[in-house]
């Protein structure tokens, strides 16, 4: 009876250990599919699709993992549960320092200077709406990527109807026969930049290369000249990645500029992937970085702002940079958050 009962438990034993062992190796698969998306960045392997577009959602996937080891936990499975903990924790240092890191301190003197930046989703965002919070903020440079000349001309008219003077320019790739920008699948889209005269601004003096509208003024109104560029990078779309990666490179020269050089507009990046963190270590400044607003997010504006992300920046070469404001602003017609900002820059004491 001992001999029968001992030969008739092993088939069935045998059959869940193995039932568990590959459940635990599928799992331990997904698992290493994550982490080759929290880890992109860091592997390269962002130049490929998927993980060029999974990248940018590593702070929602960070939560998801650490959920899943809660879980795992609380049915007792130690082994799996520590790895998948060891995973959420080592990508979450790694995103702390771009995300909510802060830079050094700015030297007495930091001149400041007022910066927002609108994606206006061709054309579509309320022009009340971005006149109003221009009004409000009242900052030295608007950089409104997918906005056309046209568009760009109707909001500086409502803004001197106020008092608010400003000079603008647009850079259309689509001039041809288009009068206003089409969406479309891909791009490309006008950028237009608006300045305050008083900063006297000079347009395509630096004639900063970009893929989609991306145009600079050289501002001569101030102590010392400084420049600007509305900047619109292209988006990592499946099979694009490449094009994604060279257009971001091709603003890495302008971190390290003699010059005060700004960038500011939509990079189609967030801070933890590999495009933008090339470029901080060209030199360049994230604002949102040193204000430490990790939680807010520009795109998509209509979820609530912790599914979101941020891939509306405004860079600033060198490390003596603080903010005095950084906010985000809900605009009705238009798929992003506009970014306010106050920059105090002691390269233009």
């Amino acid at each position: 009876m001992k001999i029968e009962s001992f030969s008739g438990a092993v088939p069935g034993g045998r059959g869940g250990t193995w039932k568990r062992r590959l459940r635990t190796a599928l799992y331990l698969c997904g698992l290493a599919g994550v982490a080759s998306a929290l880890w992109a960045s860091s592997i390269r392997a962002d130049l490929f699709s998927p993980w060029a577009q999974l990248s940018a959602l590593r702070p929602q996937l960070n939560v998801l993992v650490l959920l899943i080891a809660a879980v795992l936990l609380w049915r007792r499975r130690f082994v799996v549960s520590a790895l998948t903990l060891v995973t959420a924790l080592v990508s979450t240092i790694g995103m702390l320092p771009p995300t909510w890191g802060r830079s050094g301190p700015v030297s007495s003197g930091a001149s400041s200077v007022g910066i927002a930046v609108f994606n206006v989703s061709a054309d579509g965002a309320d022009l009340a709406e971005i006149a109003r919070e221009i009004r409000s903020a009242d900052p030295e440079v608007v950089s409104l990527p997918e906005a056309s000349r046209d568009y760009a001309g109707k909001l500086v008219d409502r803004l001197t109807r106020t008092g608010d003077e400003y000079a603008y320019e647009t850079d259309a790739p689509l001039v041809d026969d288009f009068e206003h920008p089409v969406r479309r699948r891909t791009g490309p889209y006008p950028t237009s930049l608006l300045v305050k005269q008083e900063l006297e601004p000079e347009f395509g003096t630096e004639n900063v290369a970009g893929s989609l509208g991306t145009l600079d003024a050289r501002i001569n109104g101030s102590a010392v000249p400084w420049h600007v560029a509305a900047v619109h990078p292209s988006p990592p779309l499946p099979g694009a990645t490449s094009g994604w990666w060279s257009s971001h490179s091709l603003l890495e020269e302008y971190c390290a500029a003699d010059e005060p050089f700004v960038l500011a507009g939509d990079f189609n990046s967030t801070l933890n992937q590999g495009p933008m963190r090339r470029l901080a270590s060209s030199g360049c400044t994230d604002v949102g970085r040193t204000a430490g607003t990790g939680l807010s997010t520009t795109w998509p504006s209509s979820p609530p702002e912790f599914l979101g992300i941020t891939i509306d920046h405004v860079l600033v070469g060198g490390s003596e940079v603080a903010a005095a404001d950084y906010r985000t602003v809900d605009i009705s017609g238009t798929d992003h958050r506009g970014l306010i900002t106050e920059v105090e820059l002691s390269r233009l004491n």
